[in-house]
């Protein structure tokens, strides 16, 4: 192609027509910055389509992570409502000065239960590594972020205060008052742990956090659901 073009302009040369080698050469320049436009052209459609398969993978994976953290945090809801009714249970018995029986053994360990929360962050990890600028509704980004480091942020402190209290605290004060197995907690004296202030305190205090964190989880899901159909509907948008 190039040859030609420059064989057109020898011939027009030759002839002395220099008139109109002038408005070929001109003509020759536009299409030239044509030909480099569209080409550009073509590079950003091509580049906008891998951005945009990106963010779609990314969001694929960011709505199984939700889902995924959704049904954990479902299950810990459920647990912590547990909790939190054979905790009021068990304080109740104590208060009352009932008799001991063996199945108060598996309520006794109600102070040391898992008071986690069990979120996954991988995907929001990869998401943050790769940068949030690759999901270009930039309301549904902010979304993303206030999930993530507002309130996940403020279960995982939560759950680190908790555990921290389980080591610390409330762990010495289990061994002062039972014998630990894999069936529970056995009291050294039954007699001696009614008139415990301890115990009982750690307990309604136990008792309390289960309800709070119940609470907590629930308010997590419906921020889960919430941004769920935001997802969702950025996807459908590119379908």
């Amino acid at each position: 192609m190039i040859k030609f073009f420059r064989q057109i302009r020898r011939d027009l040369m030759e002839k002395n027509k220099t008139g109109k080698y002038f408005k070929y050469a001109v003509g020759e320049i536009i299409l030239v910055v044509i030909g480099i436009l569209i080409a550009l052209q073509i590079n950003n459609w091509n580049e906008q389509r891998k951005s945009t398969k990106k963010e779609l993978i990314l969001l694929t994976e960011l709505q199984s992570s939700l889902n995924l953290n959704r049904k954990k945090l479902n299950k810990r809801s459920f647990n912590f409502k547990n909790l939190n009714y054979e905790g009021k249970l068990l304080e109740e018995h104590l208060n009352s000065n009932l008799a001991y029986n063996d199945t108060l053994k598996n309520y006794f360990t109600i102070p040391t239960a898992d008071y986690s929360f069990q979120i996954s962050y991988s995907t929001y990890e990869n998401l943050k590594s790769q940068g949030f600028d690759i999901i270009n509704n930039s309301e549904l980004r902010l979304k993303i972020i206030r999930l993530h480091d507002e309130v996940f942020s403020s279960l995982n402190d939560q759950e680190i205060k908790t555990s921290n209290l389980l080591t610390n605290s409330i762990s010495p004060i289990i061994f002062k008052y039972f014998k630990t197995s894999a069936e529970g907690y056995e009291p050294n004296d039954y007699q001696n742990l009614l008139n415990s202030e301890e115990y009982l305190n750690v307990l309604s205090l136990m008792t309390f956090l289960a309800e709070v964190y119940e609470m907590d989880c629930n308010k997590s899901i419906i921020e889960i659901d919430e941004l769920l159909t935001d997802i969702d509907k950025e996807i459908e948008k590119y379908k």
